[in-house]
Parts: C-alpha cells; structure tokens; sequence
C-alpha cells in the first residue's frame, strides 16, 4: 500500500523513560520530541473492532515509509530509522499536540511490513 503525500503530516516521537520516584513506584517521563512524517487514519475493520472492541474509538493507525533496521533488545524490539528516531512500544507521538506539550497517544502496538504500521492508543 503506498503513501499519500496529500495525507502526510508531521508528528513528534517522545521517548518514554522510566523513573523510579521516592518511594519505589515508576514513573513514566517523556524525552525531548523527533520530527518524523507519517499517514495517520482512525482504526476501523473487522480485526481491530475485534481486538480492541470498545477501545477503538480511542485506536489511531500510523504508517511510515522508509528503511528501517529492526533492533532486539531484552524488552521488546525497536525500529531504528536512523538521525536519533527509534521507535518502541510505549513510547509517545504528539498527533493533535504540539511539539512542546505532553504527548497524546502512545504506541500500542509495532508491525514490521515494509513501511512500518503502528497502532496508537490515546493517553
């Protein structure tokens, strides 16, 4: 499937980092935000409205195009695009945010085809 350039928009990619406060719960922080251009459309179809159900309203779709290296890790795996933009799964995308705020939805899920598709879960 291939990208519209009529539909791409620039998002940002905030790192989540884990923290530990005083009294040894985590806590999540967000890094500073990467530009990156993608293709965001609302989850819809037979699959997501069986997998998320009642979530789906609340389920963004995201797709990029470009090469990638796939990076495991002990966590999970993360996507690296190169000029310090990896993608990981909980991490945050500024979609209807600006770039300084707090991210508005975080990564759900990563699927590895050949322009990455991710889906996005509102915070």
């Amino acid at each position: 499937m291939r990208i519209k350039r009529s539909r791409l928009n620039t998002f940002y990619l905030k790192k989540r980092i884990s923290k530990k406060d005083k009294e040894g719960c985590s806590t999540g922080e967000w890094g500073t935000g990467v530009p990156f251009v993608g293709e965001q459309w609302p989850a819809s179809g037979k699959v997501q409205v069986q997998q998320y159900g009642d979530r789906l309203n609340y389920i963004l779709n995201l797709k990029l195009d470009g090469v990638y290296q796939i990076i495991k890790e002990k966590q999970g795996a993360s996507f690296d695009f190169g000029n310090d933009l990896v993608f990981r799964e909980q991490d945050g995308i500024c979609i209807f945010a600006d770039e300084k705020s707090d991210p508005d939805y975080r990564i759900i899920a990563i699927k590895p085809y050949r322009q990455l598709k991710m889906e996005l879960e509102k915070i």
